[in-house]
């Protein structure tokens, strides 16, 4: 390693079992390599390019459970028994080449905008209480008889999970989407046992989930939470307003059997309540109250947020020299245990072997247009026009 300043970025990493070389991960990301709801060939090559970059852990593109109401855009993965051969090639290859693999299981909930002749186009849009932030509809509740369909399908897309070869998943429950809304007051306004003013209740049905997929997979599976405070629809929001709801979300993870939250932050260095600490970010707070490990993601090596950046066509400038001291030093200060790697391992698949190499000149800026922008376009069409609260980064 170049600079000894960065060691704490390149320490190896236990998590459940699952020996991490380094601090670096690629979190999730919709790329959009998919054939058939599954991976391209396409796609597995990109994913194992990351691992033979250095990544210590590489997570898949977002998939959804296998219900119809997890059925979206054919840019988008769902979980079954079709691309599943696909998906044990992608955990080979990113393994093969040294790096841990785990599954994001995600579902859009009210941001389900099904294009006309897609799978299960005419199923119902289903989310916590039908609302994509407060006054602002799509779909309707989900009944007791659905909590119960797709809880079940997310067992059994954990199950096949693990049966492929992967060593994890994560429960996407950031940015609006599903298990976010029910997180989220503005989009949980449920009445039984499930919704409401009570942290306790909104968190109920994602750390059910976890709970019964720890049962299913076993103590040997790796399990992960992301969140986010902000909302692809409101950049100000907040799911937890104070310390004290962040701290009994934490211990309510560790009960249900979580091994990981990974905290989506706009911009890593970001303060959170600043009246209360003018420099911990929200990964930081996550790590002080829950004591879990805790991945950071934000921004990192770039000058603008992936939002700012993709919606607000505000184009970013490298500063990765200056993120990755920085990253060091809240790592060793222990505010977070891994840090997630977007955009600039989209821009470079060998991110992590040129940082250990102290090869940062030759790093390529990332930009939309290899990032592949037009996707999002598609994906969330009409969601973005209308009803989201930005905030200056």
């Amino acid at each position: 390693m170049s600079d000894p300043a960065l060691a704490p970025l390149f320490a190896p990493l236990e998590l459940r079992g699952v020996t991490l070389r380094n601090r670096f991960a690629m979190p999730a990301m919709q790329i959009g390599f998919t054939e058939n709801c599954g991976p391209s060939e396409r796609m597995i090559a990109y994913l194992r390019a990351r691992a033979e970059g250095g990544a210590g852990l590489v997570f898949s593109e977002s998939c959804a459970p296998d219900h119809p109401s997890g059925y979206w855009q054919a840019s988008f993965c769902v979980l079954n028994e079709q691309p599943r051969p696909g998906w044990e090639r992608v955990a080979q290859a990113v393994k093969g080449a040294g790096a841990a693999f785990v599954m994001q299981l995600w579902h859009p909930g009210a941001q389900r905008v099904p294009l006309e002749g897609f799978a299960h186009a005419d199923a119902p849009t289903l989310s916590p209480s039908g609302l994509v932030q407060a006054e602002r509809g799509n779909g309707r509740a989900m009944s007791a008889a659905e909590l119960d369909d797709i809880a079940d399908a997310y067992i059994r897309a954990a199950e096949a999970a693990k049966a492929l070869g992967a060593d994890g998943v994560e429960l996407h429950a950031a940015h609006g989407y599903l298990l976010d809304q029910f997180l989220w007051p503005e989009t949980n306004r449920r009445g039984d046992g499930y919704g409401g003013d009570l942290l306790e209740d909104r968190a109920r049905y994602p750390l059910e989930l976890a709970r019964a997929i720890r049962a299913a997979c076993g103590p040997d599976f790796l399990l992960s939470l992301r969140f986010s405070q902000f909302k692809e629809v409101d950049y100000g929001a907040k799911v937890f307003a104070t310390p004290d709801e962040l701290e009994r979300f934490g211990r309510l993870a560790r009960e249900a059997g979580i091994d990981m939250l990974n905290v989506s932050a706009r911009r890593f260095t970001r303060p959170e309540w600043p009246d209360l600490d003018p420099d911990l970010g929200i990964a930081g707070w996550t790590r002080k109250l829950s004591g879990l490990p805790v991945m950071a993601t934000g921004s990192v090596g770039l000058s603008r947020d992936m939002f700012a950046d993709l919606f607000e066509n505000q184009d970013p400038a490298l500063q990765i020299a200056a993120d990755l001291a920085e990253l060091a030093r809240r790592m060793q200060a222990g505010e977070f245990d891994i840090v997630g790697i977007g955009r600039m391992h989209i821009a470079n698949p060998d991110f992590v072997a040129r940082v250990m190499a102290g090869d940062l000149d030759r790093l390529r800026l990332y930009s939309k247009s290899v990032d592949l922008a037009h996707l999002f376009e598609q994906i969330v069409p009409g969601l973005m026009e209308e009803g989201r609260k930005v905030e200056e980064i």
